[in-house]
């Protein structure tokens, strides 16, 4: 047996150079040998059973070591075998059974570290109080058993959360350090802290905190110098003093607790494995000190640990979604000082990345959501990009969700959820949103208890949210009871100053909508207090003062109102100026307040009606260009255009001012027609007239894209908002820009009636006018006693109804449905029509040409086909010959002169000959050829067909065959019908017609598109691409169904064509029967042969003739769906 003896010996030496050494391949050979002598000892009978259960013992120790230094299960495995094996030779009262099943229980605590399995410790548990009991008190070996088990209690308490295995291993503790001549005082110590620090966040005991924190102290007083243990102790002691302070507030326990995180944290040096650990601690101290004493140079350390320590860490760990989380965090807090939007950014993607690797760890997951929630937020109150609302929402939602009742952060999440309900409910006006967000706060505050921190703004939250809602549907249950919660709130917030001017100014506007109109104007004077208490509370340029002077205006003007005192309109005035001047600021305040100011003289029927709906019309236009987001600026403006434009004339006509209500209409009209081309065409016509121009529009393009990027308060808006006004003022002092992004004035918008009259329809709840606009002189208004603006909504929908489908319907009900629409059509002749007509006829001679502008729910009208139908009397079209304009502006612009454009192609040439066929009428000697058809170079006319093969028809053949052979065409169709291609044509043809399908949304009229080859043409992109079209032909439109309440105003085809650039067009309000259209196409083209010279101005007196032409074979809801909308 020399060989097993040698291996054994050879073994034990390499194991004492290994312990001296701490060298892993001395290790490994150590495993080879006592794996060499085992083999052996099988083979030989003559071994004892000792004497393999110590070679088996020895074997199982060294490997259990090796797994704890290189982290391979196979040999935890394995040592774990071996014990077992072990104990089997080891029968109960053998001398070593007790240290080998005390490390057989160590293996096992091993495994369960790794693994997770219940059973491995709670055997592990079982097999350690067997070697205590095994062992007298007095044994120096029982020491490490005795820990060992303490430890496993502890750990168990972290699986089952059974506080009485925490309560048993603190015990425990105290049992091992009240033993004598302790060697490992310092481990005992520790653990016995880390045991109290746990039972203290289940508890909440003080005392345990303290003890925590005592033991720890102990154990680094105990501890060796250079002892590994050194850094987890000092975490330890660190730990738990930020717990301490979190309770106490203790400047000197987080102080002391930075010091010993950057200690631990110098102790594991770059390239120590747990540095990253170490990073992480620290850091979370700095961020909690930087929230104390807002110093910036322990946030941006923070910020950069947090980045080393995300780089060190191992890949899959499981701490990596906790520091994207933190970091995340830090970087919200770093936006919060700096306002640089790339932190939010970048916060945002660190949470999404947390997110997406929390699977399985729901408690983890809300935190991030949470946190990803309010980054999203605040990107939204700064960017107004509707999306990050949306996903704020989406994202404190799925918090709610997977947060059960009793979470801490549960009602916090149900305050958030009411308070961005709220803000999407002031966006979009959705109902539904604002009775969840009263849902939500009403369920946090049963959840809070009366003195918790959080229960003050669920209370202002609930109480502005019903004050929304008593807005919308005037409940006076809702006012009261938001007066009752403002109340409470405004109570318990006593020390922080925004958020007690916060309510103070919600309480003012809540006092004020309970403000009755019979009520003293000594009434008023608490709604003062609460305003002037807010502005106290406010600092310099904070944003809450906005809305104190908004308010402030629109208490004195209620009280100018009552007293006529012209000092109160004095001070009114001076407020809202206020509100307007504070820099970085945003005009929603004063906006709000000026619709205010609205319904207050509405109510009081004050003289000052008009000035107030016109400060309402300017503050919406500034708002709306401050919003950068398309579709929240499209929903400010349907909210609120459609009835302060129309109660807006109402209110000037009243008092006898007919060319103010023009302005007004027009002004809030280009607001609703203008939200995709409206800057983009000033800037075009600019970068094209010279070097500088381009310059000029390329440098405002450059400011409102890095106004967008950074916080409307940020001190960086400031330069940019004056720099962008300097450069704006150079534009202006360019020729022909001299109005640049500036209303235009009513003696401007005549130029635009200056080839025949525009009748402006509009619908107030005070009353329905017609304004007729001449070329010089006033403007004539035409009551209209006889219907009211609900029934202009009714008439608009049974429009609707009669017309939908109208090419489709059976022959069995096309007569009844005629019969409904020529007696609608009867009746609006009666009382919209008629009257207009009666003022037009003394100035005006038959066959003259007129321009219908109609307003609101008017626009959903037919009113060029009114006629009386039940008497056979001539209809509109044989007295006059009707033409449409989306606004004065739109047709003003289709007027100007080639002159006074940036270069472009020359006009539609005069040799083509002229639209009709039958004797040349008075149109010609009214509206003679101007310097728009001087040219006589014949001008190509573009047919766009269909897009496929198949879908071909035979309206190019028709045009091909109809179309003079003088006059230059070309056909696109096929393979040809291309975005580009079309694109291309648009900038440089003067005639075009389409053929090709085409999508109409009335609810998103510039989303409506041409379906081409390669995907859709919208009339965004027609916009965009600045198309210079004298005459268009649209001959099909399919239009989208929609929810006809949702829209304002209809913008049609030939309508959405003019407002981007066509100056002349024709097509369909609704699809028309594909039979109606080729004759109208057919007898359209036919008519271009023989008579005189062409020019676009004559379409409109070229498709009336067509149309009357036609009127005997063709049902009456085919032949009006054609108009002509231009010059």
């Amino acid at each position: 047996m020399t060989g097993f003896h040698a291996l054994v010996h050879l073994a034990d030496e390499l194991y004492a150079h290994f312990e001296q050494e701490g060298r892993l391949s001395d290790l490994s050979l150590v495993v080879v040998r006592y794996r060499s002598a085992l083999t052996l000892a099988s083979s030989d009978p003559a071994l004892s059973n000792d004497v393999r259960s110590k070679l088996l013992s020895n074997l199982a120790n060294v490997l259990s070591i090796r797994f704890q230094r290189c982290g391979d299960m196979a040999d935890l495995t394995r040592s774990i075998e071996c014990y077992v094996t072990a104990l089997e030779l080891r029968s109960p009262g053998h001398p070593g059974r007790a240290s080998t099943l005390a490390n057989y229980a160590t293996a096992l605590l091993l495994q369960y570290g790794e693994l997770g399995a219940e059973e491995d410790i709670k055997l592990a548990i079982e097999h350690l109080q067997a070697v205590l009991e095994n062992l007298p008190p007095s044994d120096p070996n029982r020491l490490i058993p005795w820990m060992n088990y303490a430890s496993a209690l502890s750990s168990r308490f972290q699986y089952t959360e059974d506080i009485s295995d925490l309560d048993k291993a603190i015990s425990e503790y105290h049992g091992i350090l009240n033993t004598r001549s302790l060697e490992n005082k310092a481990t005992a110590c520790y653990n016995l802290a880390n045991a109290l620090l746990s039972r203290f966040k289940v508890r909440d005991d003080l005392i345990d905190l303290d003890s925590s924190i005592k033991y720890s102290c102990a154990a680094l007083e105990a501890l060796k110098e250079g002892h590994p243990d050194h850094p987890s102790i000092i975490t330890g002691l660190a730990t738990g003093l930020i717990r301490r302070f979190e309770l106490r507030g203790d400047a000197a326990d987080l102080e002391s607790a930075v010091r010993n995180f950057q200690l631990a944290l110098d102790l594991r040096p770059p390239g120590n494995p747990s540095r990253f650990s170490a990073l992480s601690d620290v850091t979370d101290a700095l961020v909690m000190r930087y929230n104390r004493r807002v110093e910036f140079v322990d946030l941006q350390t923070a910020i950069d640990h947090y980045r080393e320590a995300v780089r060190l860490l191992p890949p899959n760990h499981k701490g990596e979604p906790v520091l994207l989380d933190n970091l995340g965090n830090a970087l919200c807090l770093r936006h919060a000082r700096l306002g640089d939007l790339k932190d939010l950014d970048e916060a945002i993607e660190k949470h999404r990345l947390a997110l997406d690797l929390c699977a399985g760890h729901p408690v983890r997951a809300v935190l991030v959501l949470e946190a990803l929630a309010n980054c999203h937020n605040i990107r939204f109150k700064e960017q107004k990009h509707s999306t990050d609302l949306h996903s704020a929402i989406y994202y404190f939602n799925e918090a709610l969700s997977l947060a059960p009742a009793d979470h801490s952060h549960y009602s916090s999440n149900l305050i958030n959820i009411a308070l961005c309900l709220g803000t999407r409910f002031r966006v979009y006006g959705e109902l539904a949103d604002l009775d969840r967000a009263i849902s939500c706060s009403r369920e946090a505050l049963e959840i809070l208890s009366p003195g918790h921190q959080d229960r003050a703004l669920a209370l202002h939250t609930l109480a502005e949210v019903l004050l929304y809602r008593f807005e919308e549907k005037g409940n006076e249950f809702d006012i009261q009871q938001a007066y009752l919660h403002c109340s409470a709130s405004l109570n318990m917030r006593t020390w922080n100053m925004l958020e007690r001017a916060s309510s103070e100014i919600l309480f003012a506007r809540i006092s004020r909508a309970r403000f009755l109109p019979w009520s003293d104007a000594k009434d008023l004077e608490p709604i003062f207090q609460y305003l002037w208490r807010a502005k106290d509370f406010c600092m310099t340029n904070d944003p809450l003062l906005l809305e104190v002077y908004a308010e402030l205006s629109t208490a004195h003007f209620l009280r100018y109102l009552l007293t006529q005192q012209p000092s109160e309109l004095k001070q009114a005035l001076g407020h809202h100026q206020s509100s307007l001047t504070l820099v970085g600021g945003t005009s929603f305040p004063a906006f709000r307040a000026s619709m205010q100011w609205v319904r207050d003289v509405e109510m009081h029927n004050h003289s000052l009606m008009v000035d107030a709906h016109r400060t309402a019309i300017r503050l919406l236009d500034r708002l709306v260009l401050e919003t950068t987001c398309p579709d929240i600026r499209r929903f400010l403006v349907e909210r609120n255009v459609a009835k302060l434009a129309g109660d807006a004339a109402s209110s000037a006509l009243m008092f006898q001012q007919p060319a103010v209500a023009i302005d007004m209409l027009e002004h809030a009209r280009r607001l609703l027609w203008a939200q995709l081309v409206r800057v983009t065409t000033d800037l075009d016509d600019l970068r094209v007239t010279d070097t500088q121009g381009a310059e000029l529009a390329s440098e405002l393009e450059r400011l409102n894209a890095e106004l967008g990027e950074v916080s409307t308060m940020s001190k960086k808006s400031r330069p940019l908002l004056k720099a962008r006004d300097v450069v704006v003022e150079q534009i202006r002092r360019k020729q022909g820009f001299k109005d640049f992004l500036v209303q235009p004035e009513f003696s401007q918008l005549l130029k635009a009636a200056s080839e025949g009259p525009i009748i402006i329809m509009t619908a107030g709840q005070r009353s329905c006018n017609a304004l007729i606009v001449w070329g010089t002189g006033p403007p004539v208004c035409v009551p209209l006693p006889n219907i009211s603006v609900s029934n202009v909504s009714l008439m608009a929908s049974q429009f609707e109804d009669l017309t939908t489908d109208a090419g489709q319907v059976p022959c069995s009900k096309s007569k009844s449905r005629e019969d409904q629409l020529a007696e609608l059509l009867s009746d609006l002749w009666d009382r919209v029509v008629y009257p207009i007509v009666q003022q037009l006829i003394p100035h005006m001679p038959r066959g003259s040409r007129l321009w219908w502008c109609p307003t609101g729910k008017f626009s959903s009208i037919p009113l060029h086909a009114a006629g009386s139908y039940r008497t056979n009397a001539p209809s509109l079209s044989h007295i006059y010959v009707c033409s449409y304009t989306s606004t004065l502006s739109a047709l003003m612009q289709s007027r100007t002169s080639s002159t006074q454009l940036p270069a472009r192609r020359p006009p539609l040439a005069s040799s083509i000959s002229g639209f009709l066929k039958t004797k040349r009428s008075k149109q010609s000697l009214l509206h003679p050829p101007t310097a728009l058809s001087s040219r006589s170079e014949p001008v190509t006319v573009i047919a766009i067909g269909h897009r496929n093969p198949e879908g071909f028809d035979d309206q190019l053949s028709i045009i091909r065959n109809c179309i003079s052979p003088a006059v230059p065409l070309k056909c696109i169709e096929g393979e040809e019908v291309s975005t580009v291609t079309i694109s291309k044509l648009l900038k440089e043809s003067s005639w075009v017609h389409f053929a090709s399908p085409v999508v109409h949304d009335p609810i998103r009229p510039f989303q409506s598109a041409f379906e081409m080859r390669d995907g859709s043409l919208t009339m965004c992109g027609v916009a965009r691409i600045r198309p210079r079209v004298d005459f268009a032909f649209v001959s099909t439109c399919r239009v989208v169904e929609s929810d006809r309440d949702s829209v304002i105003e209809s913008m049609s085809l030939p309508a959405c064509l003019q407002y981007v650039g066509f100056r002349s067009v024709i097509g369909p309000l609704w699809p028309v029967d594909t039979e109606v259209t080729r004759r109208v196409v057919s007898c359209f083209y036919e008519n271009t042969r023989s008579a005189g010279p062409f020019h676009q101005v004559n379409a409109a007196t070229a498709l009336n003739e067509v149309l009357k032409a036609i009127e005997e074979t063709v049902p009456l809801s085919q032949r009006i769906a054609f108009v002509h909308v231009g010059i």
